[in-house]
């Protein structure tokens, strides 16, 4: 079969357009995207919107740019550029009774604004075109993946080169140089060493959020072995006090809960005892 020279003509304007297209969207608009956009859509709609819903509603993708190109039941749900034309943010806004989406929940009024400036943007989205991968996150501390690398938590293990410090008897190990170090920076003078007892006291409080008994200050008192305080320690880091301490702490900033509240939950599987 012979392709007319006209179809051969159009075919290659239309990957010309669509290639500037892709051109076109700056680094600062797929920032905006990777940072407003796509995280609601992860969170609000892929549920029901993408190839890993249980049950596809509407026929609509919107974990792909070519998803709403294509659109759904109802079309397209998105003009570049017209966010009065897009059906996306009719559904959003809830302005039509039978379509609301998220159904449960209307968004935030700043995330409508989001969605109405990405969308006169020209709704830039490089979930089909290779590009630099940017961190799923919001908000003033969003960081590209590049950024993201350099952050203390995900650098290989280095030995910092040891500050120098003017009193350098005062330093028992390493980490007590940079902490004299920052001490002398600000024109300070280290604070005279604790006696036993107040080292005692500060030990079992921070491990154990109980006091020393009677018992446990005559044996740490009447021990003058130079590793006293770390064998005392030690034993607070064995003892079962110490992680049920901390264990209920980290608990509670996890916001952890045996019930999800508001009714009736059969026991969490996986929960710690």
């Amino acid at each position: 079969m012979k392709t007319s020279p006209v179809v051969g003509f159009l075919l290659v304007a239309c990957l010309a357009t669509a290639l500037s297209a892709w051109a076109e969207d700056t680094a600062e608009d797929l920032a905006f995207f990777e940072k407003k956009i796509r995280p609601v859509l992860v969170n609000n709609c892929y549920e029901c919107h993408s190839a890993k819903a249980k049950k596809l509603k509407a026929d609509l993708y919107l974990d792909r740019k070519a998803g709403w190109v294509q659109g759904g039941e109802n079309g397209p749900v998105i003009v570049p550029g017209k966010p009065t034309e897009s059906l996306l943010l009719t559904a959003i806004r809830y302005k039509d009774n039978d379509l609301r989406m998220p159904p449960n929940k209307k968004l935030p009024k700043h995330v409508l604004a989001d969605f109405e400036k990405w969308i006169a943007m020209g709704a830039p989205d490089p979930r089909d075109a290779p590009m630099e991968v940017v961190a799923e996150t919001s908000g003033p501390q969003a960081k590209s993946l590049e950024e993201g690398r350099k952050f203390w938590a995900f650098r290989p293990l280095a030995s910092p080169q040891l500050p120098t410090v003017t009193d350098d008897a005062w330093a028992d190990d390493e980490l007590d140089r940079f902490v004299l170090a920052m001490i002398e920076e600000n024109d300070l003078k280290p604070a005279p060493p604790a006696n036993k007892a107040t080292l005692l006291r500060r030990a079992y409080f921070d491990l154990t959020g109980l006091p020393p008994g009677i018992e446990q200050i005559e044996a740490f008192h009447a021990d003058d072995s130079p590793d006293a305080y770390a064998k005392v320690v030690d034993e607070l880091l064995a003892s079962p006090r110490f992680g049920e301490r901390w264990g209920r702490h980290w608990l509670d900033v996890a916001r952890y809960a045996d019930t999800t509240g508001g009714g009736r939950n059969n026991p969490f599987p996986n929960a710690p005892s």
